[in-house]
């Protein structure tokens, strides 16, 4: 029988697996449509799934004026980090910002630490560092002293705060959870995000050519709609209310590995010499991070929230 904390970190696991086979599908389809346009559709997609799914258990309401409020802030780390991304990647590199996502979990223990006033371990710092030289190890093939080429240039500098964004994200999550069913607040969170993507998209939407876009293009938004935005989410969410925030970001550091597994099943061969140090050096992070953890955030899940993460 797998307790609550290892059922929490399987959760993640998938989550994170959703994340990393999105990414060839998403840059196929963000070939051809605006990033944002394709982000607006995945995240209404998913509201109006998790929708169905209240009204087919008879359980949709409408939210008071006070938890959208909760709702809508749960919702702007990630759209912050989107927004920041699409508007970066305009001048930074894939390389760039791969390599200044990898900061994300660090960011997240450093922040807890305030927010939640606590410390977090030397074991679990180290494993912070460690995977984030892993991540990095594997990113620039090996040769870390291609570190040293990225310069924080404005869009670089952009980039790094949509990074904090993401560094919120389970913090967020964590602090504004007030034990209602992980259905409700997905819907409702992806809901809010969906009417704020409107209003910053709508010149882009009255543009589209909806019919004219091709089937598989279509199948591919359907891919990120259900699997890499509502289902991930969903797993998120739970994920962060249950373990320390450091603990769900630093996933973040498995998603190199995953894609180089995902890219190897399509062909596109890795020399295992360029990127074996870093594979290694972050399941191993990952392995303390996962067995150590932070005791005081594992404590810090309420009742409420315990009985609503059984369900």
């Amino acid at each position: 029988m797998l307790s609550l904390n290892q059922i929490s970190h399987l959760k993640l696991f998938f989550f994170t697996v959703l994340i990393s086979l999105s990414f060839p599908i998403g840059s196929y389809i963000m070939a051809s449509m605006d990033p944002l346009v394709v982000t607006w559709v995945r995240y209404l997609l998913a509201s109006l799934l998790f929708v169905g799914i209240l009204v087919a258990k008879r359980q949709f309401r409408i939210p008071s004026a006070k938890d959208l409020g909760r709702y809508t802030l749960i919702s702007l780390p990630a759209l912050g980090y989107f927004v920041a991304m699409f508007i970066a990647l305009r001048d930074t590199s894939p390389l760039d910002a791969s390599a200044l996502y990898t900061t994300v979990p660090l960011m997240s223990a450093i922040l807890a630490a305030f927010v939640f006033k606590r410390s977090t371990s030397m074991s679990v710092t180290l494993a912070l560092l460690g995977g984030m030289l892993g991540a990095g190890l594997i990113i620039f093939r090996g040769d870390l002293s291609a570190a040293g080429s990225i310069a924080m240039t404005a869009s670089n500098k952009i980039y790094l705060l949509g990074c904090l964004g993401m560094a919120l994200n389970p913090i967020i999550v964590k602090k504004c959870y007030r034990g209602e069913s992980f259905v409700h607040l997905t819907c409702w969170t992806l809901i809010c995000a969906t009417g704020l993507l409107t209003i910053a998209t709508a010149p882009q939407l009255v543009q589209v050519q909806w019919t004219q876009i091709p089937a598989d293009i279509w199948l591919g938004i359907g891919y990120l709609a259900v699997f890499a935005t509502a289902i991930s989410f969903f797993l998120f969410q739970q994920g962060s209310v249950a373990l320390a925030p450091e603990q769900v970001s630093a996933y973040t550091y498995l998603i190199p590995v995953l894609v180089l597994l995902v890219n190897r099943f399509s062909g596109n061969l890795v020399p295992w010499e360029e990127v074996s140090y870093g594979v290694v050096t972050v399941l191993l992070s990952m392995t303390v991070m996962i067995r150590r953890g932070s005791p005081a955030a594992q404590a810090a899940v309420a009742k409420p929230e315990q009985e609503a993460l059984a369900k």
